[in-house]
């Protein structure tokens, strides 16, 4: 019963990820935009690849690599996580850009609790300067659809926020 509940998004999710790519690709080669390689340094807060200061490399409107990692002291409590994320670019617009892909994140506490998760999801990033998302600081919002919580093994959403400085 709880399996057919996650056929229909997964399966829409698949298709999304089969079928948008070459439309995109498609209007985009007609803009004649150069794409570009740039790096990006901000803040993320993910529930799929953690929270705290990301790194990020992008090749040439392909792909972005981005590793984020965070540590927390509290009332003799620490909190730590560490992600990373493989974005698949769909888009080639400047302002903008939407992504698919997965992500991976492990966060834990001083007292031995730790959490991983393994998600499968979409993005959107946009410049908030104005203008091209290069060389400009951009804020994004990203949406996981399957997301794997190991710890209490369910199958679930997953969401994050990030702003960025690309250069």
């Amino acid at each position: 019963m709880m399996m057919k509940t996650y056929i229909l998004p997964c399966a829409f999710l698949i298709s999304l990820s089969v079928l948008l790519p070459p439309l995109v690709r498609a209007q985009d080669s007609l803009s004649g935009k150069e794409a570009r390689t740039y790096t990006t340094i901000g803040f993320q807060a993910s529930f799929v690849s953690g929270l705290g200061i990301s790194v990020g490399y992008n090749e040439e409107d392909k792909y972005r690599f981005r590793v984020t990692g965070g540590f927390v002291t509290s009332d003799n409590v620490s909190y730590y996580s560490f992600g990373v994320e493989y974005e698949i670019e769909l888009t080639k617009h400047r302002p903008y850009r939407v992504f698919i892909g997965p992500g991976f994140g492990f966060r834990g506490e001083s007292d031995g609790d730790t959490h991983s998760t393994f998600g499968l999801g979409t993005g959107f990033e946009t410049s908030l300067t104005g203008g091209s998302i290069f060389e400009n600081v951009s804020g994004g919002v990203e949406v996981y659809y399957p997301t794997y919580y190991f710890l209490t093994n369910t199958i679930w959403f997953g969401g994050g926020l990030f702003i960025s400085y690309n250069f």
